[in-house]
């Protein structure tokens, strides 16, 4: 069941590795009162009558505030600063004028005098919590996307129990080339414990061109089995990705970047050679849309394997392998986010029946709340997900099956708690269950897992 890993190394990585955080992107559409949206002729008469009554009732506030969402609407963003910054003086300490007037001043770029309104907001005893709500939501945008960390690392490590470590059928009794076989207990799926580790690295030059940068990342991965009779799936994955970023704030898209980057891949599978992948990619980051994150890359690999004496054939999965995916988060509040993502997935290698397409579509939420333990210190996350993947090989196995190709459908659900016991560190036990449907009944597979890890961020 050793060659059951060729595909199983992006999936464990992708259970495993926590991301990049993502924050919401706030339009820039949202004062809290709405208008009813009038031509600009209508706009400006209405906005002049309007300046002419606040000159004879300055202490007017309902004149002063629809006057400036008319001017918010219109661009006109200074009269409508200049018009809630007034209204201050008659009513100081408003929560919603100092919601308003940092939204105002993040429209126009002006980062850190928005941070200090929302502060100004949020330490207000009288807040009420739909204006919380919002001014966490500016307060966790600013933290991210006006100015992103240089440098961040996390290590991972955990212990986990698997009911199919090896990804083997649930029973001795298989079909190949038609025939009914008995295969032995080695090749059946097994359980097993194993120790699980994972680092990641992030560092960035400012080119001080723009906010355009230079973008390094690295990922090490490593799985090792207590029981020896399983060693010889053992995975040691590492990829570094470097290249250049861009502010796509040149061409008018705010709090968006552009990716350019290379990638190296090495794998060792049983603490042999398994491939070297030399690659490119290109990543889109946007936090521009209301409450949203969209992550989108197009990456592709060239995967050269080695034979081994217990994978002879190994070569025969030689070639190209690109992926094109997208992730998108929705910030239901700032502590509810909804997440969905797919890709689809193409190797086009050596053999014909290694040869797939690939299509995964997954969604889930991840929810932020009181710790019950210690209230108001260290907030719990719960994350909840599923999804689907399907593989199509295009040729069929002449060892299997000489007739019919190769189809996979493997469904999962995944759940998780992300408990923070200090500043920089988290307890995450997590449970998931996979359980793949195939045509060919070597391939056919069920797994529950449990693992129980600890997180450390720098």
């Amino acid at each position: 069941m050793r060659a059951a890993a060729h595909w199983a190394v992006a999936i464990a990585i992708a259970c495993f590795v926590t991301g990049e955080a993502t924050t919401p992107g706030v339009a820039a559409n949202d004062l809290g009162i709405k208008v009813n949206r009038l031509g600009p002729p209508d706009v400006e008469a209405r906005r002049e009558a309007l300046l002419q009554q606040m000159i004879a009732r300055p202490s007017d506030l309902d004149l002063a505030f629809t006057y400036a969402n008319l001017s918010a609407q219109v661009g006109d963003y200074e009269a409508a600063i200049s018009t809630l910054e007034r209204m201050l003086i008659y009513a100081p300490n408003t929560p919603r004028l100092q919601l308003e007037l940092g939204i105002l001043y993040y429209r126009i770029g002006a980062t850190e005098v928005a941070r200090s309104y929302f502060e100004q907001a949020r330490a207000n005893p009288g807040l009420p919590p739909d204006v919380a709500s919002q001014v966490d939501l500016y307060l966790q945008q600013l933290a991210i996307a006006a100015d992103p960390p240089n440098f961040s690392a996390t290590i991972y490590s955990a212990i986990r129990w698997e009911s199919n470590a090896n990804s083997g059928p649930g029973t001795n009794n298989v079909t190949l080339q038609g025939i009914n076989f008995t295969i032995d207990d080695q090749s059946v799926g097994r359980p097993g414990w194993s120790a699980l580790n994972v680092g990641t690295l992030h560092y960035a030059w400012d080119l001080r061109n723009q906010g355009d940068r230079i973008e390094f990342d690295a990922l090490a991965y490593s799985t090792a089995y207590f029981d020896k009779d399983l060693n010889d799936i053992d995975l040691d994955f590492f990829e570094v990705t470097l290249g250049p970023s861009f502010n796509l704030r040149r061409i008018g898209w705010d709090q968006s970047r552009f990716f350019v980057y290379a990638i190296g891949d090495l794998a060792y599978l049983g603490y042999d050679y398994y491939f070297g992948a030399p690659g490119a990619g290109i990543r889109l980051l946007s936090f521009s849309a209301e409450r949203s994150v969209l992550d989108a890359r197009l990456e592709t690999r060239v995967r050269d394997f080695d034979n081994t004496p217990d994978l002879p054939t190994n070569t025969l999965r030689d070639g190209p392998q690109t992926r094109f995916g997208a992730t998108y988060s929705y910030y239901v509040t700032p502590a509810f986010v909804v997440t969905t993502q797919g890709y689809a997935q193409r190797e086009d290698v050596t053999a014909g029946f290694y040869s797939n397409w690939e299509i995964a579509l997954s969604g889930g939420f991840a929810w932020t709340f009181n710790n019950p333990l210690w209230n108001g210190q260290y907030p719990w996350t719960w994350q909840v997900g599923g999804g689907f993947i399907g593989r199509d090989y295009d040729d069929p196995d002449p060892v299997i099956n000489p007739v019919d190709a190769e189809r996979d459908d493997q469904f999962w659900a995944r759940t998780a708690l992300v408990l923070p016991v200090a500043e920089t560190w988290a307890l995450i036990p997590q449970v998931e269950y996979r359980d793949q449907r195939s045509n060919y009944d070597i391939r056919q597979f069920d797994d529950l897992m449990t693992v129980l890890g600890v997180q450390k961020r720098f």
